[in-house]
């Protein structure tokens, strides 16, 4: 399993009885804290083995690494998976040339429908990391928004605040998207098809009995890892699948923990190897690769 050392506050945990003091006392400082913890959070991996795993950025943090990474859930996620791939992908690269974080907005997605949370996601919080993204690193050369669920949208959004506010590259990466009826799936990665050199999206999904998230999007390269996967269709597969991706194994569920990751399509290797991050030569690799709605389907070679 991930490693368990020091990790953020779960904030929507201590929101609730931070706000129920600061009502009951009255006290500006308490209700301060209660409305803070009820903010998203962008949390940043650090390099040093002798400091905490992450630290909270705040609005006097600027980075002078040119390439930033950024992770975020979907709706009411419980487990901090964001933060443990962060963590690995810190692990893989220069520190020098890169920033790894994630991004905690599970008080926002915490919604009776999934749907509140995509809306939320992308008029709200999306727009919000896309601005902090800005401030934090005005000079960024390249971006990697990685996503799942209704926080595609999140991540789509803010990949459209930082194509207008910087000349980074983006590359954006849906993990098992979430279109609710009546949304336009058309609308995310739509900037990779406005701006094609300077963004990439992918998308990794797994086809369910309901057919509620197998969603081929047009503008993205879609790629189907149903198959992959040991048991019942999960929608959060595909992130234990990506994360693997990264560190090498399952590490995220002991359900995986013997399963082979499988990456290749014919040549292809997917996953984390088309981001950035693993090289110059993989990324011209993936920007090749062509969107639309026929998706690649990775099997194991044993099936």
């Amino acid at each position: 399993m991930p490693s368990r050392r020091r990790r953020p506050p779960d904030l929507p945990l201590l929101s609730v009885p931070l706000l129920f003091l600061a009502l009951l006392t009255g006290s500006p400082c308490l209700l301060a804290r209660a409305r803070a913890a009820d903010q998203p959070g962008l949390y940043l991996a650090n390099a040093d083995p002798n400091a905490p795993d992450f630290t909270a950025a705040t609005a006097h943090t600027v980075l002078t690494e040119p390439n930033l990474v950024v992770i975020t859930h979907g709706w009411y996620e419980r487990q901090p998976w964001p933060e443990w791939t962060a963590q690995a992908i810190a692990r893989k690269v220069d520190p020098n040339t890169w920033r790894c974080a994630w991004y905690d907005w599970r008080p926002q997605a915490r919604r009776l429908r999934p749907s509140q949370a995509a809306t939320i996601a992308r008029d709200v919080t999306g727009p919000q990391l896309g601005r902090r993204i800005v401030r934090l690193a005005p000079n960024l050369r390249h971006v990697h928004l990685v996503g799942h669920s209704a926080g595609t949208w999140l991540v789509n959004a803010a990949a459209d605040i930082i194509a207008k506010e910087t000349n980074a590259h983006i590359h954006i990466t849906f993990l098992d998207a979430y279109v609710p009826d009546g949304w336009n799936e058309q609308a995310l990665a739509r900037l990779a098809h406005q701006s094609p050199a300077r963004c990439w999206a992918e998308h990794y999904f797994t086809r369910d009995p309901l057919n509620l998230t197998e969603n081929p999007l047009p503008h993205a390269h879609n790629v189907d890892i149903t198959a992959l996967n040991p048991g019942f269709p999960g929608h959060k597969f595909p992130w234990h699948w990506y994360h693997a991706t990264v560190a090498g194994r399952y590490t995220t569920d002991e359900r995986f923990g013997r399963e082979p990751v499988v990456l290749k399509a014919g040549k292809v290797t997917y996953g984390f190897a088309r981001a950035r991050e693993e090289g110059r030569q993989n990324w011209q690799m993936s920007v090749a690769l062509a969107p639309g709605k026929s998706p690649i389907r990775i099997h194991r070679p044993d099936r």
